[in-house]
């Protein structure tokens, strides 16, 4: 039963949330929505490719996933989206094109575009130092290492600030941060960095050695926010997704009681562990909420979005696209510009035309392929399977097979392009799912 009254007023920029209510009645009310979550189709697919849900359902039903959200691109236009299951197992709503999903990893991808962007903007150069006297926080005056000094934040874009995982992921080490460093509660980004800083020595000398870090792109997020005086998440909103009509892309929260509007419940795999909360304020929580501080993961790994945001994203970043990108021609071809594989700012590899973004979280999947023959797609999953990461491995499989249906639909007829811009219909949503 609803004791209490509760608005969301939603604008281009923010969303206030007013509520003196129990947190367990939370997704009882509905709430007026005056922008609704775009880009997303007015229908959920151009065209009824029977084919291709019967084998998405199909995939769906094999690996226990609870919901899907689906986009597929060809030659940067829009031309089938759509939501998958459930967003729940509780009220089995249906997953629509306008539910959002945590994407893991592929928040670096965001964050790429933000950094090259202040390149384009010049604000920013690539071989700017991070640390030291005449870096971008010359704040930090305690090194372990002094070669903390030299890394650049091109080092930081493609993984090579020099850390190495032998010492842990430092993002996910909440518990032994805030032991040494005796904090009162979980680390913040400056904690984690002062941690890393004073207690940490690089394995590599910087620019010579990749190693994936999350730790580095949080720093691009920080970076980002001292460049711009401004919080790293509403640059990202203001300056590259809401100009292009991307609206309702956030920060995720840490805790069930934290989802966005829109956003989806989460599911780990069957017998998957329960582990201390990463605040240590519960003894045993399921992985999704609370295992990980997703908030200070932040520009590393923090994004929530729908796979017809994830694609548009793709699209503004695309080489091919003759009508509007939103970074130069020149910094498209550095995020890309590789010796190996994985040296791709933002990306997580590159091989000639065929880019490809992964992202994987407990109660997550996220893969997104911009493809040599035009095509690009985007999956974003709700649930988790016991293979981690690897299971985005599987994904492409099943979508480049799925997709070849594709073809056969374009030689017969035009399909409209989906993508729509300021057209944002009144519409009474709920606030979440």
């Amino acid at each position: 039963m609803v004791t209490a009254l509760s608005f969301a007023f939603y604008t281009t920029s923010e969303v206030t949330f007013n509520r003196s209510m129990d947190e367990s009645s939370f997704s009882q009310l509905n709430h007026l929505n005056l922008n609704t979550v775009a880009p997303a189709p007015k229908m959920d697919s151009s065209a009824f490719i029977p084919e291709f849900d019967q084998e998405i359902n199909a995939f769906l039903k094999k690996w226990d996933i609870k919901g899907a959200s689906v986009a597929v691109m060809k030659d940067n236009q829009l031309i089938y989206a759509k939501g998958y299951g459930v967003t729940n197992l509780d009220d089995q709503k249906n997953v629509d094109t306008k539910h959002l999903f945590r994407i893991a990893s592929a928040s670096k991808l965001i964050t790429a575009i933000g950094i090259m962007k202040l390149v384009d903007d010049r604000v920013l150069d690539l071989n700017d130092k991070v640390f030291g006297p005449n870096g971008i926080f010359p704040e930090y005056t305690e090194f372990k290492d002094e070669k903390h000094q030299n890394i650049t934040v091109g080092h930081l874009l493609n993984h090579k600030g020099g850390w190495s995982w032998r010492d842990g992921d430092f993002m996910f080490q909440s518990a032994k941060i805030k032991r040494m460093m005796a904090l009162e509660g979980p680390p913040t980004e400056d904690d984690i960095i002062d941690f890393v800083l004073k207690y940490r020595r690089l394995r590599y000398s910087p620019g010579t050695q990749y190693a994936y870090s999350n730790f580095g792109y949080m720093l691009l997020g920080e970076i980002i926010a001292q460049k711009t005086n401004n919080n790293y998440e509403q640059y990202i909103i203001e300056n590259i997704l809401e100009p292009n009509g991307i609206y309702g892309m956030r920060l995720s929260g840490n805790y069930q009681w934290d989802r966005r509007p829109f956003e989806v419940h989460y599911y780990n795999h069957p017998g998957a562990y329960q582990f201390q909360s990463f605040d240590g304020n519960f003894d045993s929580v399921e992985q999704p909420y609370g295992g990980s501080d997703i908030q200070t993961l932040g520009a590393a790994g923090g994004w929530i979005a729908n796979a017809s945001q994830m694609v548009k994203l793709v699209s503004l970043i695309d080489p091919k696209n003759t009508f509007y990108r939103i970074i130069s021609e020149n910094s498209i071809q550095e995020m890309v510009k590789t010796e190996a594989v994985t040296d791709a700012y933002g990306w997580k590899g590159v091989k000639g035309d065929n880019w490809w973004r992964t992202g994987t979280l407990a109660g997550t999947n996220c893969f997104i392929y911009r493809k040599s023959d035009g095509y690009t797609y985007a999956v974003l999953l709700n649930s988790s399977v016991w293979m981690g990461y690897r299971f985005n491995k599987y994904i492409q499989w099943k979508m480049d097979d799925a997709i070849k249906g594709f073809d056969k639909v374009l030689e017969e007829k035009e399909l409209n392009n989906l993508f729509w811009q300021d057209k944002f219909p009144n519409s009474i949503l709920p606030l979440s799912s």
